[in-house]
C-alpha cells in the first residue's frame, strides 16, 4: 500500500488531471461518493448528520457528501465558514449546488455541541495544513471529540500534519477515516494514527501505475509481504545458514540466548552463541541445540576470523553492556567481518557513528527511539516530527540498512524505499522483544533472503507472532520466548 507526502500527493494528482484529462470536479465528486457510500452501508436515514465543511477542496469533498446524503433522503445539517470567497472553483460550484437545493447551512459560529448528532462528517482541513489549529476550528474540533458522536474524517482527521506522525495542538478523533489514492504518513506512523480510527483507501479513478511513479514508501500487511522461501525436503542443516550471535555479559546473558533462539525458531540451520569468558556455557544448557565459543575482548580478530569462515551472518551488541573496552571490540568486529552485521543495544550504545563511514560491508542497526536518539543526538520529540526526513538522511549518509523500532517499525534502505510495519500490540514492550527481532534478521538473511526481504520478514513475523500470542492471553502475561514460540505454529503456516 502506498504511501506520498503532501507534496507527491499534490503533484501525482496535477499530473493525472494532466494525463488522463480528469478535474478537480472529478476528483471531488469521487471523493464524495466513497464517504456517502461509507454512510449508506453502516447508517440507516434515521440518523442525523452533521457535515463541517472547511475552508479548501476538503470542505468541497464534504458538500459533495452532504449533496448526495441530501438527494437520498438523510438529515443533514452542513457547518462552513460563511464566507463564500473562501472556497474556489470546484469547492465553490458544490456550495452553489446546495444553495441551490436549500440545504440547511449554518456558520461554524453557530455551534454550540454536537451531540444531537448520530454521525460527523469531519472536512475541515486535508493534506494541505501546515499549523497548528486555533481559534473557532479548535473549538469545533473539541465539540466534535466530546460529543460521543460517530466521527468521519475526509482524508486525513483534520488537525494532523500528513507528512509525520506528530499531533500538535488538538485534532479530530475520528472513528474511521475515508482516504483518497493513496496512504498519507499521519496514517500510517504514531501517535497520529491513533486519530485515524478504522483506515479505508478509496480509489478516484487515478490509476496505481500513476500513483507508483512517484517517490514513495510502502505499509507492509498480508497483501504484499515478500513470500516465505519454500524449505526443499532434499536439505540440510547447512542449506539453511549459520547464524553467529556475538555480546553477553554476566548481568545480561538473557539477551544474546533469546537472539540465539530466535534465530533457530524461525529457520537457519545452526547457531553459534560467542560471549565473553566470564560467562559459562552452562548458562544454555537447556537449549542443547545451540553451539558456543568464548572470546577475549582484547583479542577481535578471533571472533571476526571465526563469523568470516563459519557463519552467514551475525548479530553484535546483545546484553553486552558499555565500557571502553567493548566498543574497541565493536569498532573492530564491523570493519573487519565480511558477513551482513545486525547491530542491535549495547552495539548501538557503543557504536561511534564514525565507524559507519569506513565499511564496506552490509550492516543493520536495530534501535528503538531512545536509542536513535542518543546515536544521532536529536531529541525523540524531533525525531517524531520529522522521522521520515531524519531516517532518509541517516542511511543515505551512513549507506547501512535502518530499523527504527517503535510502534510503527520503519524499515530504511539505502537509497531506496522506506517500509512501515504497524502490527504488534504491547506485549512487544518488554525486554528481549529487541534481541527476538535481531535474531529474526540474522536468521532471514543467513537462508539467503534479501537484505531488504529479511528485514520486512522478521518486523512483520514478531508483530504477526504476538498478535497470535495474546489471543487466549492477556499481553501483559506474554513472555517474549511465548511470542518466539508462535514463529513457525502461526505465522508462516498462515
Amino acid at each position: 500500500m502506498f504511501i506520498l507526502n503532501a507534496s507527491d500527493n499534490y503533484n501525482m494528482e496535477l499530473t493525472a488531471k494532466n494525463s488522463f484529462g480528469l478535474t478537480d470536479e472529478i476528483l471531488m465528486e469521487n471523493a464524495g461518493i466513497h464517504v456517502y457510500k461509507k454512510i449508506k452501508k453502516d447508517f440507516n436515514k434515521d440518523n442525523k448528520i452533521a457535515v463541517l465543511a472547511g475552508p479548501g477542496n476538503n470542505g468541497g469533498d464534504g458538500f459533495v457528501t452532504a449533496r448526495h446524503l441530501i438527494s437520498n433522503g438523510y438529515i443533514v445539517d452542513v457547518f462552513y465558514t460563511y464566507d463564500d470567497n473562501m472556497y474556489k472553483d470546484a469547492a465553490k460550484t458544490n456550495l452553489n449546488i446546495l444553495k441551490a437545493m436549500g440545504a440547511n447551512l449554518y456558520s461554524f459560529s453557530d455551534v454550540t455541541d454536537f451531540t444531537s448528532y448520530n454521525i460527523i462528517v469531519d472536512a475541515l482541513f486535508g493534506i494541505g495544513l501546515k499549523r497548528s489549529i486555533k481559534g473557532i476550528y479548535e473549538n469545533i474540533i473539541n465539540l466534535a471529540n466530546i460529543s460521543g458522536t460517530y466521527i468521519i474524517s475526509v482524508d486525513i482527521p483534520s488537525g494532523l500534519y500528513a507528512d509525520n506522525g506528530f499531533v500538535e495542538n488538538t485534532a479530530i478523533k475520528a472513528d474511521c477515516t475515508i482516504t483518497f489514492s493513496c496512504l498519507k504518513y499521519c496514517l500510517s506512523l504514531y501517535p497520529a494514527k491513533k486519530y485515524a480510527g478504522k483506515i479505508k483507501v478509496k480509489n478516484i479513478t487515478i490509476p496505481k501505475k500513476h500513483i507508483e511513479k512517484y517517490s514513495n514508501s510502502i505499509l507492509i500487511n498480508k497483501h504484499n509481504l515478500p513470500p516465505f522461501n519454500i524449505r526443499e525436503i532434499n536439505s540440510n542443516k547447512g542449506t539453511f545458514g549459520r547464524v553467529a550471535v556475538i555480546g553477553g555479559s554476566y548481568e545480561m546473558a538473557g539477551a544474546v540466548k533469546i537472539t540465539a533462539y530466535s534465530a533457530f525458531k524461525s529457520g537457519c540451520g545452526l547457531v553459534t552463541i560467542l560471549h565473553p569468558n566470564e560467562l559459562n556455557r552452562n548458562f544454555i544448557s537447556d537449549i542443547p541445540e545451540l553451539m558456543s565459543k568464548t572470546y577475549d575482548y582484547n583479542n577481535p580478530a578471533l571472533v571476526y576470523e571465526y563469523v568470516n569462515q563459519y557463519a552467514s551472518s551475525c548479530t553484535l551488541g546483545n546484553g553486552m553492556g558499555i565500557n571502553s573496552n567493548i566498543k574497541e571490540f565493536i569498532s573492530s568486529l564491523i570493519k573487519n567481518v565480511n558477513k551482513p552485521v545486525i547491530l542491535d543495544a549495547d552495539g548501538l550504545n557503543n557504536l561511534s557513528l564514525d565507524d559507519l563511514l569506513h565499511i564496506e560491508n552490509t550492516v543493520i542497526l536495530t534501535p528503538h527511539l531512545k536509542e536513535f536518539s542518543r546515536l544521532i543526538n536529536e531529541s525523540v520529540e524531533n525525531i517524531v516530527k520529522n522521522k521520515i526526513e531524519i531516517v532518509k538522511e541517516f542511511v543515505n549518509k551512513y549507506k547501512v540498512v535502518l530499523i527504527l523500532k517503535s510502534a510503527d517499525t520503519i524499515i530504511a534502505m539505502p537509497q531506496g524505499r522506506i517500509y512501515i510495519l504497524n502490527g504488534g500490540n504491547t506485549a512487544l514492550s518488554k525486554g528481549g522483544s529487541g534481541d527476538a527481532l535481531c535474531g529474526l534478521t540474522a536468521s532471514f538473511l543467513a537462508q539467503k533472503y534479501s537484505v531488504e526481504n529479511a528485514c520486512i520478514l522478521a518486523v512483520y513475523t514478531l508483530s504477526k507472532a504476538a498478535e497470535y500470542a495474546v489471543i487466549k492471553n492477556h499481553p501483559a502475561s506474554i513472555l517474549i520466548t511465548d511470542i518466539i514460540n508462535k514463529y513457525y505454529k502461526k505465522v508462516f503456516n498462515g
